[in-house]
């Protein structure tokens, strides 16, 4: 072998993990040394005239060039690079980082042709294998954040431009990766007027801070969250949680930041629909109690009318019409209240074993005069024995009764109403039939959602609320409603289908006869059309009653006029309900306190009961639920 001086060979042999070595002009072995010795593990003697491919695997997969590529392009252009799998002796492999130098010939190269060629292979497979590795985890780590498609995240660099952009975000914003790496984060609002309207409707403090800024608030925290609109590529806004966190290196030097949105639109709309909602339900309390008021003193009137004798008969008969109406009325203000209870999910039933037969006639007989004034002809079949539900007998009475009113309003003069009760295979089926105008087969599920309604826009009566609360009723109950009919102009039935309970009837509390006579009785009320209405219906049914109309003349009258009851209003303008009654607890005198209110949630109930009133009484109050209330007081 030719080899190269001593010096030199000295410096090459105390080179580590390098082999270094030198071939012929035809690429073959002419020189070796130590250092090629320890990383190939071939003696100088047994690779002495080896060709260099030699060294290269039997078969590589691994898109390194062969030996005669390296050759090639080295007497070419005088350097080769390469990296690639390479063997030793003993047929063991190792990564290496290869270069090829070609050197000149020993006349200088005069002739062009190369002397031979310097070869370097140095051992970098420690180096290839933590570098395969990090490539596999950020493969995976990209294949996981694809997963998440509906979470835009990328990398930004430290000055904000795009580095990695995920499945989540194409699909969120619509441009592709190949489309967003390397622009600035702006190409999420490039116009600087969308830019200032996507802020101009978030509420102060929501930490909405506009893009030339995001990232000194990155860089000020650590990290930063809030609402932005941002554009897609189609020029639509889309509003999004943003969440961006301070990326840094070994050196606790700034790297970028990741940058993290999530569509928040629907949940926003969601959001703001439920707190429209709650608007609603508050806005339609607030009317049922403001229609509450004037109703209270005309249902009194109208009682007054009915209970006193009166020759003349036209006079009578308006009262029956304003009483018929009137009834209508407070039906749809309570239909009204219950309409943000079914929205919200909080309509609640109270069930108790009750004789089904009693709830169905009360509602008949609460009808009676609307189907009488209607001229129609009216059927009733009811079982001969006692049927028995376990339900809520105020809300089942609605519910027939708004069944009844459709029944009724929807079937012309002349026409038949029909009420059929039968006990059937362990449940109470009772049908509501009708000759009316009938419903379109395609409607007969439809007519159940709230607020709707069939028929043109002439035929249509109503707030298309009451079926959707007889549904909510009887589900309630876990029992079912349907429609039947035999299409337009043809009549309809509608079937309500509820558990029944077996008893005997023994253990069921039966109204009895109200005593409803002869007790003092002091109303206090800031509208004095209510106050005085009720004190005149009180004395036509044989009390001492008193009207006044402030909390302090409340507390006054109780000292002279010595009530045994009091029906107190709860919202004065000089003291509310809750402080008369403190007024008057603290007196020492024994008497009962009803609250007359046009207030009638559950919430408004507990809040009486927790307060000590003896009972929570709804305006306008009939002459039956007065007399009830007042016997009660001497029930044992």
């Amino acid at each position: 072998m030719d080899l190269p001086g001593s010096a030199l060979l000295d410096a090459l042999d105390a080179v580590d993990d390098t082999a270094i070595f030198a071939l012929s002009g035809d690429g073959r072995v002419r020189a070796w040394t130590e250092a090629a010795r320890r990383v190939l593990l071939y003696t100088a003697d047994e690779v002495d005239g080896c060709p260099l491919s030699r060294f290269h695997p039997a078969e590589s997969d691994d898109g390194a060039a062969t030996a005669d590529q390296l050759l090639a392009t080295a007497r070419m252009h005088g350097r080769a690079e390469d990296k690639g799998w390479r063997v030793r002796r003993d047929g063991s492999v190792f990564y290496a980082s290869v270069v090829i130098v070609a050197l000149p010939g020993r006349d200088g190269g005069r002739d062009g042709g190369p002397g031979g060629f310097a070869v370097v292979y140095r051992d970098i497979t420690i180096q290839y294998a933590a570098e395969e590795h990090a490539r596999v985890v950020e493969a995976r780590w990209r294949e996981l954040l694809d997963t998440l498609d509906d979470c835009a995240i990328c990398e930004l660099g430290a000055e904000g431009h795009i580095r990695s952009w995920n499945a989540g975000a194409q699909a969120l914003f619509g441009y592709t990766a190949q489309e967003a790496v390397g622009q600035p984060l702006e190409l999420l609002h490039p116009r600087p007027d969308l830019a200032r309207d996507a802020f101009s409707g978030m509420a102060p403090g929501n930490g909405a801070v506009e893009a030339p800024g995001l990232l000194e608030a990155v860089r000020a925290s650590g990290a930063w969250s809030g609402e932005q609109r941002l554009q897609r590529h189609d020029g639509t806004l889309v509003r999004c949680h943003v969440r961006q966190v301070l990326l840094r290196n070994a050196d606790q030097g700034v790297s970028g930041v990741l940058w993290t949105a999530r569509d928040v639109t629907d949940a926003a709309r969601l959001a703001d629909l439920e707190s429209a909602g709650r608007r609603v339900q508050s806005f339609l309390a607030i009317l049922a109690h403001e229609l509450r008021n004037p109703l209270a003193p005309i249902r009194n009137a109208v009682d007054v009318i009915r209970l006193t004798p009166v020759a003349d008969v036209r006079i009578r008969h308006c009262a029956e019409i304003i009483g018929r109406q009137l009834q209508l009325l407070t039906r749809l203000v309570t239909d009204l209240m219950d309409v943000g209870r079914v929205t919200s999910g909080k309509l609640k039933v109270q069930p108790v074993p009750i004789l089904y037969n009693e709830v169905v006639t009360t509602a008949i007989e609460a009808m009676r005069p609307a189907l009488d004034g209607a001229s129609q002809t009216f059927e009733v079949a009811m079982p001969a024995d006692p049927v028995f539900v376990n339900g809520d007998a105020a809300r089942l009475e609605q519910v027939l009764s708004n069944l009844l009113s459709n029944a009724t309003k929807y079937t012309p003069r002349g026409g038949t109403v029909t009420v059929r009760v039968r006990a059937d295979a362990g449940n109470v089926v009772t049908t509501i039939g009708d000759t009316g105008r009938g419903i379109a087969p395609e409607a007969l599920d439809r007519i159940f959602n709230l607020f709707a309604q069939e028929g043109d826009e002439t035929a249509r009566s109503g707030l298309g609320v009451g079926l959707a609360l007889a549904r909510a009723v009887i589900e309630a109950h876990g029992g079912a409603i349907q429609a039947s009919s035999a299409g337009e102009g043809h009549g309809s039935t509608f079937t309500v289908m509820l558990p029944e309970v077996q008893m005997d009837g023994a253990s069921v509390p039966r109204p009895g006869t109200a005593q409803c006579a002869g007790q003092r009785i002091l109303i206090v009320d800031d509208s004095a059309d209510s106050a005085d209405s009720m004190a005149e219906l009180l004395t036509v049914l044989g009390h001492h009653a008193q009207p006044v109309y402030t909390g302090m003349h409340a507390v006054e009258a109780v000292r002279s006029f010595a009530p045994d009851v009091v029906l107190l209003d709860l919202e004065m303008p000089d003291m509310s309900g809750y402080e008369v009654l403190d007024a008057l607890r603290q007196t020492g005198v024994g008497l009962r306190v009803f609250a007359l209110t046009g207030r009638s949630s559950p919430d408004d109930r507990r809040r009486t009961e927790a307060a000590g009133f003896d009972a929570h009484l709804v305006k306008p109050l009939t002459v039956e639920a007065l007399c009830r209330a007042l016997a009660d007081l001497h029930a044992p």
